[in-house]
């Protein structure tokens, strides 16, 4: 009898509620077998941008042949067309601030703040004036800086990647749930795990992730080490290759077409920044 309460108490405890936090994955191996859809020496399309666009910090897919893009310290969205390649709208949404990431969801803009605050607008393309400018704070743990934002349409949450933070922050996705507005923290990579994937540590501070469309896998993209990092869900790292720091000066923005195609933006670093195009290779 004893056994039998003991083996019932162990199977009770095991069905508490889930919580917020993920747990920490152990240390991943690289997929031998994973081949990287992209030519990432060989861009297929190279656009510069105006000066307005120098410190561009953001970059998302918004509709065909046009992508949303915006920079570090302006509360301006522009549209650029990759037909014309030109901007050929902006949208003004706040005032002064850090601006570092940006999503395009449903029929509504997210931009970030490197503080984790969220703004949120719906664009008009037949005004210049936003509409329904709103601002969350994410309440992320203190002295946490965020770079990337991305948007995973399985779980409908945006991706946020902690570029620096403190303890348990660091190296951490948090996601944004769009339905409850409650943060979780999704994903943590650890040392182990980056430097069987070559990587030092210390240089890894995410500036971009966006995920792709067809795998659903994790693209990161770091501007400090100038690296592309691939996970799947379950935060193991699938590859790992460094970037040509010629042809990635400074990369900041990262983002899909909905047919797999890769777009990578660099800040100008005293030049004028560009957006380079990477198509799908299956």
């Amino acid at each position: 009898m004893n056994r039998f309460l003991l083996v019932m108490l162990l199977l009770l405890a095991g069905c508490g509620p889930a919580a917020k936090t993920s747990d920490n994955p152990k240390a991943g191996r690289l997929e031998a077998d994973f081949k990287l859809p992209y030519r990432l020496r060989e861009p297929d399309e190279h656009y510069t941008l105006p000066k307005s666009l120098e410190e561009i910090s953001g970059l998302t897919y918004f509709k065909e042949n046009q992508l949303l893009c915006v920079q570090d310290e302006e509360a301006v969205v522009y549209v650029y067309d990759t037909q014309k390649k030109k901007v050929t709208k902006d949208f003004g949404f706040g005032g002064y601030g850090d601006y570092e990431g940006i999503e395009f969801v449903g029929d509504e803009v997210y931009v970030l703040e490197s503080n984790g605050n969220l703004f949120r607008f719906k664009p008009r393309m037949d005004s210049p004036e936003s509409t329904q400018i709103g601002r969350t704070k994410t309440d992320l743990p203190a002295k946490t800086e965020v770079e990337g934002l991305g948007y995973n349409p399985k779980t409908k949450r945006l991706l946020i990647a902690v570029k620096n933070g403190k303890g348990s922050s660091d190296k951490t996705v948090y996601s944004f749930d769009l339905l409850n507005r409650t943060v979780y923290k999704d994903m943590s990579l650890n040392d182990e795990q980056l430097k069987a994937a070559g990587i030092d540590p210390d240089t890894y501070k995410p500036s971009g992730i966006a995920v792709h469309p067809i795998t659903g896998e994790w693209y990161i993209l770091t501007s400090a080490g100038k690296r592309l990092l691939i996970t799947n869900r379950q935060a193991k790292i699938i590859y790992s290759e460094p970037l040509d720091p010629v042809q990635f000066r400074q990369p900041e923005g990262i983002c899909f077409a909905p047919n797999g195609d890769l777009f990578i933006a660099s800040e100008g670093s005293g030049k004028k920044g560009y957006i380079l195009k990477f198509s799908y290779r299956r």
